[in-house]
Formats: C-alpha cells, structure tokens, sequence
C-alpha cells in the first residue's frame, strides 16, 4: 500500500515537473527572442538601448545574502531589521567548528548541544520553540527536530536574522531564524580546498571541498566533513560525516538550475546528559556553580563522569534533495520555483534524567527509547518585480509554498538502575518491556500539511526613505494516530490552523553608510510542537506574537569600522497557563515578554589589528503564568535565558610577516534551569587563542581552546537540577590549504 508520503510525492512531483518544462519552454523562447532581437540590432546600428542596470556583489559576510530576511530582492543597508552572518572566512579565522560554536559568536545567541535536540539555541529572551532552523532557506515544521551539531566546513555562511520571520517562514517563527547555507557549486571559479585537524580527547577532522566548472554552463561541487573524537567525558565517543554535492546548469543569464544533495550522520556511544547536583556533604570537590537554597552544588570531579546507562545510544541519518529553478521573464519579472524532500531517522536509547537520592545516596535514574521516522516534501513557487510605481523604485514579491509532513514517533518511559556518583557500574537500558517502561509506551504518526500564500511590497517613498511590508496567510491541517501499547486503545484527532502574520517596516538613509531602521512583526507559535502535541494541547488555539524594533547600522570611516545597534521588544500571548482557581485546569491566559538591545562592531583599527565585538543586554520573564499546584511564576526569568552577553576577537598580523594571531573571549551571563528560577548558573568567561602560519604549503594553525580552563555550564535541560558541563582547556593543531 502506498504511503501517505508516496502519495504525495506522486501529488508534488508532477507538479514541479509540469512547471520545470514551462519554465524551460520559456527559456527557449526568450532564446529565439533574444537572438532575433540581435539580429536586428545588428541590422540597424541606430537603434537606441535601454541603459543596463548592474548589481555587483560587494565583499563581506553580510552583503553575501539577505535571502534569509527577504524575498524582494533587497540590499542589506535596505532591511528592516537585524541579520547577523558569519561567512566561511569568518568561521575558519574564529576556529568554529560546528554549527555550536558558530551560533554561540553571533550576538545575543546562547547555543547548547543538548543530546535531544543537538544544536539548540535562545534568543532576545525566548527558547528553542520560538527560534526555527532553516536548511539552505528551507524550513521543517517543527525545525527543532531536524537541528544536529553540524560540522561548519559544510557550509558557506550562517545567517541569523532577529525577531519574528512568520511572513517568510510560517508558524513558530517569533525569536528569530537560523539558516545553515551549505556550499554550492559556482561557475566562476575552479579549486578547492583541504582541511586536517587533530587534538586533545583523540578528536580528528576532516573536510575536502572541490567546485568544477565543467563547461561555460555547468558545475559541479562536491564538499566532504567527517569528525570523531573520545569527548572530555568518560565514554562518550562520537563520529559525525557529511556529503553535500550540487550541480549549477545556467544556460543563459536569464535561466539557471540547481540540484543539491546533502547527506548527514552522527553516532554517539552513549551521549553525555550533564552532571546532576547533589548535596555538598557527598561531594568530593564542592562547586559554587550554581546558586539555589536547597544546598546543592556540582561537583568538580564529575566534570568527565558519563551517568548514561553502558549501552546508550544516540544516532541520525538524514538526506535532503534540494532543487532550485530561477528565470528571469523581462528585466523587471523574475521566477523562482524550489521544491526539497527531506527524508531523516533519529534514535535515543538512554538514560536522560538523574537526581539525588539521599536516602540511598544513588542517582535515581529514568530510561527512554524514542525514535523518530521524519519524511517531509516542500515547494514554494515565488513571482518578483523590479520596477517602478508612481515613478519611485518599487520591489513586489508573491508566491504560494506548500509542505507535507509524516512523522512517526516510537516512545517508550520508564526508569533504569540507580548509579553511585562515581558512575563505577551504569548498568545498562531496559529491555522493551511493559514491566520495564512503566511510565509510558506508546506509537504515534502526525501528518501535517502547510499550504500558505505570501506577498511581500517594498517601496522608495523618496531616494532615502523605503517602505517594507509582507502578509502571509497559512492553512494548516493536523492528523494525529496514536495507539497506547499499555492499554492496546488506539485514537485519533484532528485540528485545522488558518492564522495570518504580517510585518511593517521602514529604512531611512541619514547619511551615506548610515541606516536608521524600524520594524513591527507579528508571529503565531503553537502551544506546544505540532509533531508530538497531544490530545488535551490539540484544542488550544495557536499563540500570538509581535516584536516592536529600532536600529542603526553604519559604516564610518572609509568602511573601516562596521556598527549595528538595535533596540527590541518580544511579547508572546495566550501560552498555557493554569486556572488561579482551578490549578489543574490549564487556559491559554498567559504570557512572556522581553526587552533589550544589541551591539556589535567590526573595525580594522590598524593594518595590523582588526577587532570584532557585541554584547546583547535584555530583560526577560513570564508576565502571567502558573504552572501545576498553582506555582505561580509571574516574573520568573525562562529557562536557558542570559540577561549579558557580550564577545570580542582580535586578529593581528605584522606588515608582511606569515604569522598572525588570535584571541577571543566571551562572557554569558547567569541563567536558570527551570522557569522557577530555584537553581541560577552562574556566569562565565572563556577564553581561545591561537597562532597560524601561512607557507607555500597551507596554513598550519595551532588553537587553544578554553585558554584558562574555566569551570563553567553552558546549557541546562531535562531535569532542573542536571546541567551541561563546558569542555576543559584542550588543544589543536590544523592544517589547510585552497588550491
């Protein structure tokens, strides 16, 4: 029997495939057009042409693409709100080696790799739910699902754009998006380059990367990533690959194609979940990590212990097929088709939740199998105009996109043998059992479909002064099947979503290189995942969001020094609460909110020196909400939310001299691990620094991470009182060379 997937690939692919032809078939005739065209130029030398306009691309990782913030087509002095981009040169100076470590130096952006959901990050005040994660301009439903700690060699540039991006990309949109652009072949350059990296906890690094220009119309790339290292922890090893290969046919100017492929894997042997507190009395180097009146404290000699059961196991595979389609119609008409499947399976066989049993002195300990079948076709057709109106410049863009996905969800809870805190014995998983997984088993599929429309306007009101606005409009369908293992009771449920976002906008040129802009946007978030909500969520309507931001972006001094500053404000209605007088009856009454500005800068205050900085200060908490036994948690700060953050690198290298140099350093602010704020993480600073020498043969380069080998946690998760411990000072030693 065919799949609800297979159907609908069948359902899609005949479309694309119909408009792939039309599009050809019009390249053909613009063809035969254009040449007649030169024809009868050259028969009449008299004839007057219309003057050429030429958009060149500038140097720099944020005129790279704004792609992520737009679909008009718009410089990035000309968007109306803020986009931070790392590009692989960025990256390679920083030595970031995963998309971690690369979402952890963009401003205000606090990044964790949390086993369940690899590659995590908050920002502006909100958590994972409201940040979305995009593949080469592509979103998932639900993209947290589809975010791995990905090797950064992979990629071209990161781009992070601040706020709600729901006119773009849909529900879930509210803090902002992260788009991974993978590397893509070119047609304007041959060569490549090679990557070898070893260090400290036996870890090893791969990347080759090769583009080909095979014609004067067709390219190929093909970039390769591979890693594996011990980790700081006790047996917790890793190994990651990745292939990504695109091909690039542009017959014409006004006509170019795109086919990508990428492939991602990950194993762990059993993935490390923190460190747990317990009471100072057991510990054997007592911490001040963590503040809390319980007397709890981390201690410093579990900084490598694995409380994972033996025989844990953390694994992915994905492949995303991507396919892109760009014709221009006329000089001022453009048409632009993209389609991508998206086809991945996750397993977590483990043991995630641990804490402290005083009467046994154990760590209590919980067991978990989930596996995930994700399937997802995309398609998005998009029109644009460049031209005038009324006389003034005048950007239109319209489309329609339009997505399925099946998930299958395998879920089985229960709880594995205690654990001494010296994790000498740690068992292994339960067996999959009904005895065993007491707390819950069950199989569950959703299968969502997303048809939305969106229009986007963009209008010079006068040579300074621009007017930015979109619409989207989405109809969601929700088909939940779910089949209780202990019960052998199988249900069903549906829902229907049709919310509308909208955002408003403006730039002004104060000066030559100087912006001021404004922006409003509203977003809609569901109340908790749309793949994995359950029946008693299902009957809550979606959450409503909106952000009100100023900024001012600069470029001073012959463009030696780059500023951004931005001021904002985040609100979030209608999440779920408890009733005051009914606390165990949950209403959509309450919400969260936050404010703050964000700083950053990029000088080149010598020939020798360049210095990159930001700092982000905010201020966040939940203005209503109570949660189970009517705890109520008005003021409380959420979770995983620093108020400070701030980084700063410098790069210095002597006037002809093959050496050059590097230090960075950045401070996260505290932070709590439950929205009851009972257990506050401390702040922390780390250091890096490194060296690089360039010869004929490459670049060798020589990094020392954690410079002052600071004590300090990251992230926190799964349970309140367990967080995730930074890695100690470690070494490594790389060589690369483009060619």
């Amino acid at each position: 029997m065919p799949t609800p997937t297979s159907r609908s690939l069948r359902s899609i692919a005949p479309a694309a495939s119909l408009l792939t032809c039309a599009l050809l078939a019009c390249a053909a005739f613009d063809a035969a057009a254009a040449s007649a065209a030169e024809a009868a130029s050259e028969a009449d030398p008299g004839t007057t042409l219309d003057a050429v306009r030429v958009h060149a691309q500038r140097d720099g990782s944020r005129d790279a693409s704004v792609a992520t913030a737009s679909r008009l087509g718009l410089d990035p002095d000309e968007l109306p709100a803020t986009l931070d981009v790392l590009d692989r040169d960025d990256i390679q100076a920083r030595g970031l080696r995963d998309s971690v470590e690369v979402l952890r130096a963009m401003p205000g952006v606090m990044a964790g790799n949390l086993p369940g959901q690899p590659g995590v990050a908050s920002m502006r005040g909100f958590a994972s739910s409201a940040v979305s994660y995009l593949f080469d301009g592509v979103r998932l439903t639900s993209s947290g699902f589809s975010s791995r700690n990905w090797d950064s060699f992979n990629f071209e540039r990161v781009e992070v754009l601040k706020g709600p991006a729901s006119v773009l990309y849909g529900e879930g949109v509210l803090a902002g998006a992260i788009n991974f652009v993978p590397k893509s072949a070119q047609l304007d350059r041959r060569g490549g380059e090679v990557l070898l990296g070893y260090g400290s906890h036996d870890s090893a690094r791969l990347g080759l990367d090769g583009n080909l220009p095979l014609s004067d119309t067709l390219a190929v790339r093909g970039v390769l990533s591979a890693n594996r290292s011990d980790g700081h922890v006790d047996d917790t090893a890793s190994q990651a690959q990745a292939f990504s290969g695109s091909l690039l046919w542009q017959p014409r100017d006004t006509l170019s194609a795109r086919v990508a492929l990428d492939y991602q894997r990950d194993d762990f042997d059993t993935a490390y979940f923190g460190a747990p507190l317990v009471p100072s009395a057991v510990a054997a180097d007592p911490s001040g990590l963590v503040d809390n009146d319980a007397g709890l404290v981390i201690d410093r000699a579990a900084r490598d212990r694995n409380y994972n059961v033996r025989d844990g196991r953390m694994d992915s595979r994905s492949y995303w097929l991507r396919t892109r389609l760009d014709y221009q119609l006329s000089e001022q008409w453009s048409l632009r088709n993209e389609a991508s499947g998206f086809d991945a399976r996750r397993r977590w066989d483990n043991s995630e939740d641990f804490s402290y049993d005083p009467a046994t002195g154990l760590l209590d300990r919980s067991s978990a199998r989930i596996h995930h079948q994700h399937k997802v076709w995309n398609e998005r057709l998009s029109l644009r105009h460049d031209g005038r109106l009324g006389g003034r410049r005048h950007l239109f863009a319209a489309g329609f996109e339009y997505s399925d996905t099946d998930f299958f969800n395998l879920r089985r809870f229960g709880q594995a043998a205690p654990v001494d805190l010296l994790a000498r014995d740690r068992g292994e998983l339960p067996a999959d059992s009904a005895a065993d997984y007491r707390d819950g088993r069950n199989d569950f599929s959703t299968r969502v479909r997303v048809a939305a429309v969106f229009v986007e306007d963009a209008l010079n009101l006068s040579p300074r002064w621009l007017l930015v606005g979109g619409l989207r409009h989405e109809r969601i369908d929700l088909n939940r099947r779910n089949l209780d293992l202990d019960t052998g009771l199988s249900s069903r449920f549906d829902r229907d979503f049709s919310p509308t976002s909208w955002r408003l906008g403006s730039v002004f040129d104060l000066r030559p290189g100087t912006q001021l802009y404004a922006q409003y946007s509203s977003a809609v978030l569901p109340v908790s995942s749309l793949l994995t909500i359950n029946q008693r969520n299902n009957a809550f309507d979606l959450s409503q969001g909106d952000s009100i931001e100023v900024g001012i972006r600069a470029a001073l001094f012959e463009q030696r020094l780059h500023l951004t500053a931005a001021a904002y404000r985040l609100r979030q209605d209608d999440i779920l609460t408890r009733d005051p007088l009914q606390p165990q009856i949950s209403v959509q009454n309450g919400r969260q909110s936050s404010r703050g500005i964000e700083f950053s800068l990029s000088a080149q205050a010598t020939s020798r020196l360049r210095i990159d900085a930001n700092a982000a200060l905010l201020s966040a908490r939940f203005d209503r909400l109570i949660e189970a036994g009517g705890a109520d948690r008005g003021g409380n700060r959420p979770s995983n939310v620093p108020e400070r953050t701030a980084g700063v690198d410098l790069f210095y290298r002597a006037d002809g001299s093959p050496l050059s140099l590097s230090l960075g350093l950045r401070h996260v602010g505290d932070f709590y691990t439950d929205n009851g704020n009972r257990y506050r993480v401390r702040a922390h600073t780390v250091a890096d620094a490194s060296a690089s020498l360039d010869t004929a043969h490459g670049r060798y380069t020589a990094r020392i991470r954690n410079l002052t080998d600071a004590f300090y946690a990251d992230w926190s998760g799964y349970s309140a009182s367990q967080v995730y411990l930074g890695a100690p000072r470690s070494l490594e030693l790389s060589w690369s060379r483009s060619f």
